[in-house]
C-alpha cells in the first residue's frame, strides 16, 4: 500500500501541471517519485520528455545546458530533459513505465534505483536505503 499526499497541494506540481505539458509526453524523475509518496521533500522537480511536451518546454523554457552537454530546458523550479545521464536510457520506456500518482507520471522506483546508484553520490545512496526500507514488506 502507497503513502501518497496530495500531490495538487504541492508548489512545485501546480507550477508542473500549469504549464499543461501533455501527461502521455512525460515523467517526473530524479527525486520526485520519491517526493509524491511523502517519502522526501523536494526543490525542483526533474522532468524526462518527448514529442509534444518537449516541444511546448522549449516554447516557455530558458535553454540551459547539463554539465555532460545535453540542452535541457528551465522553467522556475522544474528542468526538462529529453535525455536521461548518465547511463543508458530508452526515454519512451521511462514515460511509459511511469507509474500515474494523482494524475501525474512518476518513473518507476526501480529506474529511480538503477539512476542513483550509477550516480553514487551521498544522498543518492540514502535514497536508495529509504527506496528499500519503504519497500520491504512489513
Amino acid at each position: 500500500m502507497r503513502n501518497t499526499m496530495v500531490l495538487k497541494s504541492n508548489p512545485l506540481v501546480c507550477r508542473l501541471l500549469e504549464l499543461e505539458l501533455p501527461t502521455a509526453d512525460f515523467a517526473v524523475f530524479g527525486s520526485g517519485p520519491m517526493m509524491a509518496r511523502g517519502w522526501r521533500d523536494s526543490r525542483d522537480l526533474d522532468i524526462v520528455a518527448r514529442g509534444a511536451a518537449w516541444d511546448k518546454a522549449r516554447q516557455v523554457g530558458v535553454e540551459s545546458f547539463t554539465a555532460d552537454g545535453a540542452v535541457k530546458y528551465v522553467i522556475g523550479p522544474i528542468e526538462v530533459f529529453d535525455s536521461w545521464a548518465p547511463g543508458q536510457w530508452d526515454v519512451n520506456e521511462l514515460i511509459d513505465g511511469a507509474e500515474l500518482i494523482d494524475g501525474v507520471r512518476f518513473v518507476s522506483l526501480e529506474n529511480v534505483i538503477k539512476w542513483k546508484r550509477l550516480m553514487g553520490r551521498p544522498k543518492d545512496l540514502e535514497d536508495i536505503k529509504l527506496i528499500e526500507d519503504r519497500l520491504q514488506p512489513k
